[in-house]
């Protein structure tokens, strides 16, 4: 598994280093004045840090990691199309309930059912989740996302 796994890595590197030269010629700006290729500079970026310490660590461990056992059964294929499912139903209902309540629906979705955390937990995520993306997308980057029927 490590020879396949400093493949995947290196693969991933090479993706990265090509997004974000490729992202550079586009123009990345500053975080002030952001250009059009600072969104996929910095996923370029992080993809590459990943891939990084993943491929530092294939030469660090001394033996292959075991792999868990996938289950033969359905439940892969039903969380996959639930998945789907939901991110169909979050782009619809965005408009409509606005992005607060859609988010946080969807998160607690998400985290009831496909991992299937206790609700209090599962709460607890979903409001950090939507307060974190209201934080970053309303506050500090200054985006109008859908208000919905709600006067807030």
């Amino acid at each position: 598994m490590l020879r396949s796994d400093r493949f995947s890595a290196l693969f991933f590197l090479a993706l990265a280093i090509f997004i974000c030269q490729q992202s550079m010629g586009i123009g990345v700006g500053t975080l002030r004045r952001p250009g059009p290729g600072l969104l996929s500079f910095g996923a370029g970026a992080a993809i590459g840090l990943l891939s990084l310490a993943f491929l530092i660590q294939t030469f660090l461990s001394k033996k292959a990691i075991a792999r868990p056992v996938q289950d033969k059964g359905t439940g892969g294929k039903v969380k996959t199309i639930s998945i789907c499912i939901s991110l169909f139903i979050f782009t619809i209902a965005v408009n409509w309930l606005g992005f607060i309540l859609s988010t946080l629906f969807f998160t607690l979705f998400l985290f009831r059912t496909v991992e299937s955390e206790p609700w209090w937990r599962s709460v607890i995520k979903a409001v950090l989740v939507t307060v974190g993306n209201y934080l970053l997308f309303v506050v500090w980057l200054g985006l109008r996302l859908p208000k919905g029927f709600l006067p807030w």
